[in-house]
């Protein structure tokens, strides 16, 4: 029995020794695959909104360097009127006038009608016709002016414009000098006449209903 006792005792302090050394071992290993110093936390990145790309080259306004013809500056104007002349107007030289019709929104068809004063002559297509039209998208179109004299005369756009239907008329004037700056100064004293011989002043849109 002593001698069965002494083995129960050797056995157990066996398992209790291989127990301890076990658990040095794992603190061994927990020690070495351990970091030195904890890593520290990136600091968040802040979000920033996208920015939307833009065209490199934005269209140019095929307008842009034109003038606005006299009256039409009435707020809520069906079509637009620009103009420019090729060359400089002279006393008997035909010179091109190049005019841009830009229909307001809601615009479905337009015509234009082109007459001068008397002491100028127009040539080409004086009447124009334009259907199905995209607002703000400028319609050209160009005649012909001749001055027999020098003086400051007027061309007269008569533009039509249909919407929903419903017809309204617009008549704008297009001013311009032939000959030498010194026609301007005398425009006070000499009257400009239209063809009945009344005055031709600058005249502000008029609107007609249909």
């Amino acid at each position: 029995m002593i001698a069965a006792s002494q083995r129960e005792m050797s056995g157990g302090t066996m398992n209790y020794a291989r127990l301890v050394g076990c658990i040095a071992a794992l603190a061994l290993l927990s020690a070495c695959g351990s970091d030195p110093e904890a890593p520290v936390a990136a600091a968040p990145v802040a979000e920033t909104a996208p920015v939307e790309a833009t065209p490199a080259l934005m269209a140019a306004d095929p307008t842009e360097k034109m003038a606005r013809a006299v009256g039409n500056g009435k707020p809520g104007a069906a079509v637009d009127i620009k103009y420019e002349f090729v060359s400089r107007p002279e006393p008997g030289k035909p010179v091109q006038l190049d005019v841009a019709l830009i229909p307001s929104a809601g615009v479905d068809s337009m015509t234009a009608k082109f007459s001068g004063m008397e002491g100028i002559t127009l040539a080409g297509d004086l009447a124009v016709e334009y259907a199905n039209v995209q607002a703000r998208e400028p319609y050209k179109h160009s005649v012909s002016v001749l001055a027999d004299t020098a003086g400051v005369f007027y061309i007269t756009v008569s533009v039509d414009t249909v919407i929903s239907g419903a017809t309204l008329g617009r008549t704008f004037a297009i001013p311009f000098v032939a000959g030498s700056g010194q026609i301007i100064q005398q425009k006070t004293s000499v009257p400009v006449t239209d063809a009945t011989g009344q005055p031709v002043e600058p005249m502000e849109a008029q609107e007609t209903t249909r």
